[in-house]
């Protein structure tokens, strides 16, 4: 058996997400409460115990911040939904549900399916087309900043804030800082947000930004009179601006990498397009998009004979979770017939994700609509990963090429 000195789990190395699925299942089986002398957390990796802390708030608290860089410290505030433990997180949970429910987000198919549509027809006829560049991340950008009231596509401001997207993701390999181009994104990205603010306040539309200007919590205005990067209302639009966007693209986009890489099952989804929702499921199980979370105990807790101390730093790592053989049969195939199974793709209890349906919606149309046109294709280089927190596991680039004849 590999011992402990002879493999690490380090997500902030360059190189980790190349493969981290060996790290995983050492860990699993060697280390299930991890700890790592360099940073300073413990990482839980087996399903059962990542889902229990998952679901116990009370003792695995989220005030320290989800990501396991800076980003709370530099980019998040006050807010910041997965950063803000209860009471306060139901409250604003409760001012954004609506616009997330099922049903609400089910009407919005048709809208997903001309987005996709309006894509690929900018595509070369024949020849590479990169699903990540082209499809994977313009998409959940429309759509999402259609339900935040922000600039479409071709309107003026559209440009600057698809740019600070990626930039306030911006990292160093190794380096938990935000570098500087993030931390001008977020500069920027606040400015506007106050002027949008502003401005909805004035003159609100039928949009979330104007609800939330417009909210109040048990009879108190929930947007200051004065807004301030500070403000909890410019907190909870950041999260929905770096969450409704990079978790959907990376689903997307690894959804058809797998395929390209397992056409057997891309092949079942040709012939049985009914089968396609439980290739997103599969997917989000088999290549997580968020990785890990981080967590604070709020009271010592003994695991596997390994005590974390009270104001441990903890990291539930969801992706090591949803490989776990005690949980999954086959948990390193990738299976679009494994039928029904609960992951921890989209996180569970108070913090689970409150997008995954219209991430859900959006990856089953974007295959729908874009697999019979691709039929049988091939990567056509290799696979660049965004550069992102090491948090997710999302790809910037995925070239594919058609094979002759291919499509339906």
């Amino acid at each position: 058996m590999t011992s402990t000195a002879q493999m690490e789990y380090d997500p902030f190395a360059a190189d980790f997400y190349d493969d981290p699925f060996s790290v995983y299942r050492w860990m699993r089986d060697a280390a299930p409460v991890y700890y790592s002398e360099r940073w300073g957390w413990w990482a839980l990796s087996r399903f059962d115990d990542v889902r229990a802390a998952a679901t116990d708030p009370d003792t695995f608290r989220s005030y320290e911040g989800i990501d396991i860089d800076d980003t709370a410290k530099d980019q998040s505030g006050p807010g910041f939904l997965p950063d803000v433990d209860n009471p306060r997180h139901d409250q604003l949970r409760k001012l954004v549900q609506p616009h997330f429910l099922p049903r609400r987000v089910a009407a919005q198919e048709g809208g997903i399916r001309d987005v996709v549509r309006s894509l690929v027809a900018a595509w070369p006829q024949y020849g590479a087309v990169d699903l990540a560049a082209d499809l994977a991340w313009p998409l959940p950008n429309e759509v999402f900043f259609d339900v935040l009231g922000l600039p479409g596509a071709r309107e003026e401001g559209r440009d600057q804030l698809t740019r600070w997207v990626h930039e306030l993701k911006d990292r160093t390999p190794g380096d938990p800082r935000l570098t500087p181009v993030a931390k001008a994104a977020t500069e920027g990205i606040q400015r506007y947000f106050v002027e949008l603010l502003e401005e909805r306040r004035r003159a609100p539309r039928a949009d979330l930004v104007s609800h939330l200007v417009q909210a109040d919590i048990d009879g108190i205005p929930f947007a200051d009179e004065h807004l301030t990067p500070a403000a909890e209302i410019l907190g909870l639009m950041m999260v929905l601006f770096l969450g409704g966007v990079e978790s959907t693209a990376g689903l997307v986009a690894t959804l058809f990498k797998l395929l390209a890489e397992h056409p057997d099952q891309r092949r079942l989804l040709l012939d049985d397009p009914s089968l396609v929702p439980a290739a997103v499921e599969e997917t989000v199980r088999f290549a997580t998009p968020l990785q890990l979370v981080g967590r604070t105990t709020s009271r010592e807790v003994t695991l596997h004979g390994v005590t974390i101390p009270e104001g441990g730093r903890v990291v539930l790592v969801y992706g090591a979770a949803n490989r776990d053989e005690r949980q999954f049969a086959g948990p390193d195939r990738f299976d679009v017939t494994r039928g029904r199974f609960r992951h921890l793709g989209f996180g569970e209890g108070l913090h689970g994700c409150l997008g995954a349906p219209l991430a859900r919606l959006e990856a089953k149309v974007a295959v729908e609509e874009v697999l019979p046109l691709l039929g049988e294709y091939d990567l056509a280089g290799p696979p660049v990963r965004y550069r992102s927190t090491p948090n997710m596991y999302v790809w910037s680039h995925l070239p594919v090429s058609r094979r002759d004849g291919a499509g339906s």
